[in-house]
């Protein structure tokens, strides 16, 4: 009996182009399925009002919150005339310098009210991610009992899955930034460790709705992506650019989660424990 197209595709190992773009495939997916619109929609809501909020409150408390971050930095003054020779580029690069310290600020917090939405909208993605399995492979495959109980395990699952990835990602990038400040000359390598570091989570957090129904443990996540790395750093580089897209990144998490359940369901064996062998 001849393979089916399904069975050719998960034959041939995808490449860095074909997870590069595997979002793209995923946002295809979703203009085209209506079943998929009512559980896309409240994740963009979260991340709407997410961003509603914590703009609202840095815009309300800007100068108290730039008064705090240049807390720290020196005010040279000129007790002469020609002291403005230094003084007036040095107060020039000291403001320029309090402008990215509050711009990096203010990156943060809207980050934090991102992951906070994904959080509060996991229910919702994880619901997604299981009918694009079933719209791509025609069933889903989770080890969970069904009915009320199952439904109710389901969003507890993935409401607790997804609040460790992001404190997860939070720990780890936390304490890059903290290096970055108090090591001289660490920022040279944490700024490309953080970005490299985002490029693996993003797989890892959005594949994870489909890799959790299948009882992945965190260590065979980790080797699923070290045994599929091309395709996964094809898909977090894609990632990661929509998420600095303006505008683009409110439709992200249902965007993501389509491409990266394309992605768990195009590369994940059928037996987790195949992994540690």
């Amino acid at each position: 009996m001849a393979p089916s197209p399904w069975e050719k595709r998960l034959a041939s190992p995808l490449s860095l182009l074909d997870g590069f773009r595997l979002p793209l495939d995923g946002g295809r997916l979703l203009l085209r399925e209506k079943r998929l619109w009512a559980p896309a929609a409240a994740p963009i809501g979260f991340s709407l009002l997410a961003f509603a909020i914590a703009a609202s409150l840095l815009i309300t408390y800007a100068g108290d919150l730039y008064g705090w971050a240049t807390l720290w930095l020196p005010v040279p003054e000129a007790a002469h005339w020609y002291a403005w020779l230094w003084v007036g580029p040095a107060k020039a690069a000291l403001a320029l310098l309090g402008g990215l310290v509050f711009a990096l600020i203010s990156g943060v917090a809207l980050l934090i009210a991102f992951l906070v939405a994904s959080v509060l909208a996991s229910p919702f993605l994880d619901v997604l991610a299981s009918r694009i399995e079933w719209i791509e492979t025609g069933a889903v495959q989770e080890n969970a009992p069904s009915g009320l109980i199952g439904n109710a395990a389901d969003v507890l699952r993935s409401l607790r899955e997804e609040l460790r990835r992001v404190i997860f990602f939070l720990a780890v990038v936390g304490a890059l930034v903290i290096a970055g400040f108090v090591i001289p000359g660490a920022h040279l390598v944490t700024g490309p460790a953080i970005v490299g570091f985002t490029i693996f989570f993003l797989p890892l957090d959005y594949a994870s709705y489909t890799l959790d129904r299948r009882r992945y443990s965190f260590r065979q996540k980790r080797l699923w992506l070290m045994a599929n790395k091309p395709v996964v750093a094809g898909f977090g580089c894609g990632a990661f650019l929509i998420c600095w897209v303006p505008g683009l990144n409110f439709l992200a998490m249902p965007l993501l989660v389509a491409g990266g359940t394309l992605l768990a369901v195009r590369n994940a064996p059928v037996d987790p424990a195949a992994l540690i062998g």
